[in-house]
Order: C-alpha cells, then structure tokens, then sequence
C-alpha cells in the first residue's frame, strides 16, 4: 500500500488525483458577459417585458419566442452596450427564436458536447426578475421527454425573465437555453438542449407556411379584428387539425368575439391535440367555469392536479373552481399550495388577498402583498398593490407609506401620481388630492377617466358640486362606455340644482340598465327635487324592488308618500324601515310622520 507521502508526491509530480471544480463566482466571471438582457419594446419604445438572451456566435443570439410576439421591437442590453436586434428565425415548436444584433462585442458562449449525467451540478445565468444577469446553482434531475422532444429537467432556482438564459456546466460550457414556460412546481424546470441550436434555421424553413399563417393571426390580434381572425383560424385549424397554433388562435377570436361557447369548443381541440399541456387543461377548465359547468371543472381541475401534483397552475385553477363553488377553506389550501409550488404565480397570491379580504380579515390581505412586494423587490406594481390593501384595511397612512417605497424612476409616473391623489383624498387632504389627480392627468395617464373621477369625488366632498359635475363630465367623454361617470354627474347635476339635466341623464339610464337599482333610486330623487313627488315614487319603489334593504330610501319614500297624502303607505313604509335601521326609523318618524299627525290633531 502506497504510503500517504507517496500519493502527495504523486500529486505534486502531474494532474491533481481529483479536479477542482470551478466556482460560481468563476464560472460568472468567464461565461456572465454571453448573457444578455432582452427587451421586448412597443411601438412607442416603451418595454413590453424583459427576459435573456445567450449569445452564440459574432452577433448571433438564441432567446425563448414566447414574450416577442408583441414586440414592435426587440433590444439587447450587453456589458459593450445596447444595440436593436432582430428576430432571423423562429422553431416555435421548441420555443427558441435565434436573433441578429449588430456592435455586440461579448464573446460567444463554448458548447458543451454532451449533456451530464444525472446529478451532475449545474449553473443558471439569466436576467431573473429583471433584476440584471445573475447566477444560481442547482443539479440536473434528469430529462423530460413533450411532444417535440426531450429537455433537460434541472433545479437551479430560476424566476420570471430568466427565459432565453443558459445552463451551464460546471466549466462554464452551454449545455442548454433556460425555458421558464415549461416548469413544474418549485425547482424543477426545463432547458432546451443546446443541440436544437443548431436545428433551428432548418426547422423554420420547413415551417414557413405555418409561420406565414401564424404571423397573420398574431397581426390580426394586435389589430382585434376579431371576425377575421375567427375566419382565419378556422380555415387554418382544417389544415392543420394536431397543431395548438390554429385553436390558439379559435380560442382568441371566441374570446374577443364574446363567444364563450366557442371558447371552450376551442379549448377542447387544443386539449385534444396538446393533452399533457397544464397550461391548456387550465384554460380548459377556466373556460367551463366561465359557463358555470362547474361540477365538469372541478373534475378536470382534480384529475390535473392529481397527475402532476407539483403544477402550480393547476392547483390554482383548483382554487379558483373552489371558490366558485362557496368552498372557501378548500380554495385557500389550493391557493397556498399553488404559491408553495411557485412564489411567482401571482394570481393565487391576489386570490389568498382578495379571500382575506372577503371575510373581513385586512391583516392577512396586507401580508400576502408585503410578501409579493419583497419578492419582487424595486417593482412599482406591487407597492401600489400593498396600498390599495392598506387603503382596505382603513389605513391610509400606511398605505402613503407603501407609495413612499416606489422606485425613484417610477416615482414621477402618472399611475403614481394617481394613486397618491387617491391616498390623499383618504387622508382628508382633498386640495393636494385634486393637484396629485391633475398631475397624473398632465402626465398623460392611460386611464383618464379615472383621474378625472377622483377629482370629480374630491370635489364633492367639499360639497362643490357644479365643478364636481364638470369633472365628471370629462370622466364620461374619456370613457363613454363606463355609465358609473354619468351616473354621478347626474347625482352632482342634481346637488348643484340642474334638476332638468340631470333627469335627462338618470331617465337614459334606468332606461338601458332597468335592473340596477341605484339608477331608479337616483331618479327617484331627481324627480322629487323638482317637486314631482307623485312621478318619484314608483321609481323609489321600483328601486326597492330590486333592493329592499335600502334604509335611506325607505325614509325618503316616506317622506314622499307623506307630501301626495298617502299617509297609510307612509306608515307601511316606516314599519319597513324599523326592520332595517331601528334608529334612523326613529328619526323619520320625528321628522315626517308626527309633524302630520300633530296637526290632524
């Protein structure tokens, strides 16, 4: 036997027994700089949304294709600089896009020649959360085999954005390009193999009547020519009866047509051709619900969770049936399954919040958005989120304080400005809450009915009315379509003694809306303010009718019948208003019906 200063001497002599493998830190220092952040840009220049890109040759880089679709515009963000990039050709199949840049001066990344064994540690680089190109260290748990292929199962932890990144081996050499859109619950994710690379020119030009048809219906849904687009997916999903891409696109024009029952005979074909697709079968399951098939949703929603207990989508979808379903402790153990499986899936957080929220339990809402707002940080979104959640536990101090943590490149936004008018107006700050509303409005905000709306209550809560009526009329003519604006400059019309115009409004709207009870109410009141009390009350009745526990407009009625005379109904509607409001039943008994009773005497 050797002696152990025989094997040191060895050692010392040639090759060390045992190879030291390299850092993260090393392998960053090498490989980092072949990562690069993709953005994907609207046409006013504006970010759509942000993954990686890994480069692979002098100007050439290889991205996952989901994300680019809408982009008008594509710009890489390098250690040498920004440069515009162009999609050369797209394997949509395998959701890898190779791209053209010019000026891009990093270095391509090696190639691995195989990939690892099981086991083997591995390292992700990608532009995570956005946050900038960063690292992260895992293992490869083996390989999946889809409809297209066989990926590479991995559990470095990798997030939203890392899409379009590399997994690297332990010698920095690419073994595969990072696919955030194929996961399965917490720390088990997918690459596609390196080797595809090479395969995707031949690929796209095998599919370019199908890409020809693909682009159409993308165009023809940016343009929301939503007949057209039916037309053609139609036509299409006939050609190409296995293919997802045509009853994509079915599924889109249904939705956009209103269709609901055309939806979900879309998402029945996609199933059929993509049936191991989670991300399908919840579609397919949010459609029967969205037909209140909800016994047929729950049993999908079952058997997906049931086959791959660690797709977070799924859990969520079986929440979301839950919830429908009035079985709101189930739903919550789906949603928090869901989040466990992924921190990122947004929706089952905002479906634990709204949960909390609805009975009755602010604290637990608030918590699950400071959750939200740590994990992504510099994020304007969720700070917003976090106030509004403070704003409904009644804590409007909080909630400036949720403002106050905005990003300062955000902090000047409209959308900022609008929710501090908002949080001011709660304040009782009302003057610094108009000026916060008009700023956001000078700032072109996307939705300037809003701003104008919030100006038109600020205003009067200062009993302001005839400039909280102009307001809202400018709230209605930047959204036509949204009747709550009319409504309330109706309500303002009415407060600042334009009876006549107001009642043109409120006579419109119970007209096209005759089931929503606040409609009759307030022309109940537009017409008793003109002093056509016998007009106003079958519209207060009416308004009754459709919600009777209404205790102010049972005091108002009364009022009424008392000024035509009817005093029995006036006694019949005060025995009503006992039942609902003891204490304002009292007052209007006070007020109105002993006045009269007192001087029948």
């Amino acid at each position: 036997m050797r002696s152990l200063h025989t094997l040191v001497v060895l050692g010392g002599l040639g090759a060390p027994l045992l190879a030291t493998a390299a850092t993260p830190a090393e392998v960053f220092t090498r490989a980092g700089a072949g990562i690069v952040v993709l953005e994907a840009l609207n046409g006013k220049g504006q970010p759509l949304g942000v993954q990686s890109a890994t480069v692979i040759g002098a100007g050439r880089l290889v991205t996952a294709c989901n994300g680019l679709e809408d982009a008008a515009s594509l710009q890489v963000t390098a250690q040498s600089g920004k440069f515009p990039a162009a999609v050369t050709a797209r394997d949509r199949e395998r959701n890898l896009c190779l791209l053209a840049t010019d000026g891009l001066k990093e270095t391509p990344l090696s190639v691995g020649t195989s990939a690892p064994p099981t086991g083997s540690r591995i390292l992700a680089i990608s532009n995570a959360l956005a946050l900038g190109i960063g690292i992260s260290e895992g293992v490869i748990s083996g390989t999946r085999t889809f409809t297209v292929g066989s990926f590479i199962q991995f559990t470095a932890p990798i997030s939203p954005g890392s899409e379009g990144g590399a997994l690297l081996d332990e010698e920095g050499r690419l073994l595969g390009i990072i696919d955030y859109r194929r996961r399965d619950g917490q720390n088990v994710n997918f690459a596609s193999p390196a080797a595809w690379i090479s395969e995707v020119e031949t690929r796209a030009q095998a599919a370019v009547s199908h890409l020809r048809q693909f682009d159409r219906a993308v165009l023809l849904t940016k343009e929301q020519k939503w007949t057209d687009l039916q037309m053609l997916a139609a036509n299409w999903s006939k050609e190409e009866k296995n293919n997802p891409d045509p009853w994509r696109f079915v599924v889109t024009a249904a939705s956009g047509l209103g269709d609901k029952e055309g939806e979900l005979r879309g998402w029945q074909e996609w199933h059929r051709v993509d049936p191991g697709s989670s991300t399908v079968a919840v579609g397919l399951g949010r459609a029967l619900l969205g037909l209140s098939k909800k016994e047929e949703a729950l049993t999908l929603a079952r058997q997906i969770t049931a086959g791959n207990s660690e797709d977070a989508v799924s859990w969520l979808l079986l929440g979301q049936v839950r919830q429908s379903m009035g079985e709101f402790a189930e739903a919550e153990q789906s949603f928090r399954r869901a989040v466990e499986l992924d921190q990122w899936l947004i929706p089952a957080y905002q479906s634990l919040a709204a949960l909390a929220q609805a009975r009755g339990d602010s604290r637990s809402a608030v918590a699950v958005w400071r959750r939200i707002s740590g994990l992504f940080g510099d994020a304007t979104w969720p700070k917003i989120s976090l106030a509004q959640a403070y704003l409904a536990a009644g804590d409007p101090p909080r909630a400036w304080g949720a403002l106050a943590q905005v990003a300062i490149a955000d902090a000047d936004s409209a959308l900022v400005w609008y929710w501090k008018g908002v949080v001011l107006a709660r304040l009782g700050c009302t003057e610094q809450a108009i000026a916060a509303y008009r700023t956001s409005l000078d700032k072109k905000f996307d939705y300037p009915d809003w701003a104008w709306g919030g100006i038109g209550y600020a205003l009067a809560e200062q009993k302001a009315h005839r400039e909280a009526a102009e307001a809202f009329r400018s709230a209605a003519k930047a959204n036509p379509g949204f009747e709550e604006w009319r409504y309330q400059l109706a309500v303002n019309l009415k407060d600042a003694h334009f009876g006549a115009d107001a009642l043109t409004i409120t006579a419109d709207l119970v007209a096209k809306q005759p089931e929503v009870a606040k409609n009759w109410r307030q022309h109940g009141f537009v017409l008793a303010t003109m002093g056509r009390a016998a007009e106003a009350i079958p519209a207060m009745e009416r308004s009754l009718q459709l919600e009777p526990k209404q205790g102010k407009l049972w005091a108002a009625l009364l009022e009424t019948y008392q000024q035509v005379g009817r005093r029995e109904d006036a006694k019949r509607a005060y025995q009503t208003l006992r039942g609902i409001d003891a204490e304002l039943a009292r007052a209007a008994y006070r007020d109105t019906i002993l006045p009269y009773e007192e001087v029948t005497q």
